[in-house]
């Protein structure tokens, strides 16, 4: 702000205007003009239009930083989230009261549009070269889990909810519920089944949380199976097929509910993982499993329907599966999970979604339960 309100006065005096002159053509008061030279008041979008018009020059050229802000944020790194280095591009919203930075995956297909970049690391500080304002910084809406559906609720809050915008992480359940019990991210997606009860997440989430307040957020049941290719070449039916010569699976990652189910199902028809080609080939989410397959590097691989038909493959369906979103209590009423919330709560977005990718809607956007 300084920077602009110096190019403000340097501009007026060159033009030989007094701030009188330039206060009465812009129909601002000459104290408020005072204020913005001096850099204590930032005018709005129509006193910035009007100043930038006096003057002949562009709001851009008059109020532009040259340099980004630097913020002071907290990073974490649980089990399965990327460790923070000096130069790595980092997502940045305010969570539990701080602005965090959460690291982007290594392995991306795509160039992300980062917040800021780590400039400094001490401890679980970071000195961050922010590209963000503190306004877009509130705005954002971290979100760590393994449902492909997330760039479905991005659009939509972007479109109906702006300027919230969401971040997502692909990151597998109980990666995801880590990264929520440190701070980095407003909610985490989870599909995590125990095997006693039969029931989705909820115990799982108790022992991620300990003590901690949360709520479970119902998005959307799905079905769990294997992809295969087209016409089942192979003639596979089931688990039971897994270990069979000359055929490959592709796993997905430790933590994951696509891991647990195939690993409670190994054990209950009693094949060791050792026995399976392919068990130790892992890939983080469930599209990549899918496009393992597709590209002929695998078999077969447990994923969700969603994921096989984006490929244009079979599917054995062998489950059904909740899908929950996990909200600390006390972000519940922070603006941009307020935005999430409206969103899943919204007729049209539920049915858009189970339109595009198969999903049961019904207990979107329901209290699933209060945990702690």
């Amino acid at each position: 702000m300084a920077e602009s309100a110096d190019k403000i006065r340097r501009t007026r005096i060159a033009r030989g205007m007094s701030q009188t002159e330039l206060a009465r053509r812009a129909g601002i008061s000459r104290q408020a003009l005072g204020a913005i030279e001096s850099g204590v008041y930032h005018p709005g979008v129509a006193v910035a239009l009007a100043i930038a018009r006096e003057l002949g020059e562009t709001v851009e050229s008059l109020f532009g930083e040259d340099r980004f802000e630097r913020v002071e944020a907290h990073v974490a790194a649980p089990d399965g989230l990327n460790s923070a280095r000096p130069g790595e591009g980092v997502a940045l919203g305010r969570v539990a009261g701080r602005i965090v930075a959460v690291p982007y995956a290594g392995a991306s297909r795509m160039l992300v549009s980062a917040g800021g970049k780590i400039e400094k690391l001490a401890g679980t500080r970071a000195f961050v070269e922010s590209f963000r304002s503190a306004s877009e910084i509130e705005a954002t809406l971290l979100v760590a889990g393994c449902d492909p559906a997330v760039s479905l609720m991005a659009d939509w809050i972007a479109r109906h909810h702006a300027p919230v915008t969401i971040v997502p992480f692909a990151r597998a359940s109980r990666q995801a519920l880590g990264a929520l019990v440190v701070g980095q991210v407003h909610a985490a997606g989870a599909h995590l089944r125990d095997r006693k009860t039969g029931e989705y997440n909820l115990d799982a989430v108790r022992k991620a949380m300990g003590r901690r307040k949360a709520v479970l957020i119902g998005f959307a049941r799905w079905e769990l199976g294997l992809a295969i290719a087209p016409k089942n070449p192979l003639g596979i039916r089931g688990f039971d097929d897994l270990a069979r010569s000359g055929i490959r699976i592709v796993n997905r990652d430790r933590g994951s509910g696509a891991r647990a189910a195939l690993d409670d199902a190994l054990e209950d028809i009693g094949i060791k993982p050792a026995a399976i080609a392919g068990y130790e080939v892992e890939v983080p989410g469930h599209l990549e499993v899918a496009e393992s397959v597709a590209a002929g590097h695998a078999d077969t691989g447990v994923t969700i329907r969603v994921a096989a038909n984006a490929y244009g493959l079979g599917f054995l369906p062998l489950r059904e599966e909740r899908y929950d979103l996990v909200i600390p209590e006390s972000e519940m009423k922070s603006a941009p999970v307020r935005a999430m919330l409206e969103s899943l709560n919204s007729a049209r977005f539920a049915r858009e979604v189970a339109t595009l990718c198969g999903y049961d809607t019904g207990g979107m956007g329901v209290v699933a339960a209060h945990i702690g």
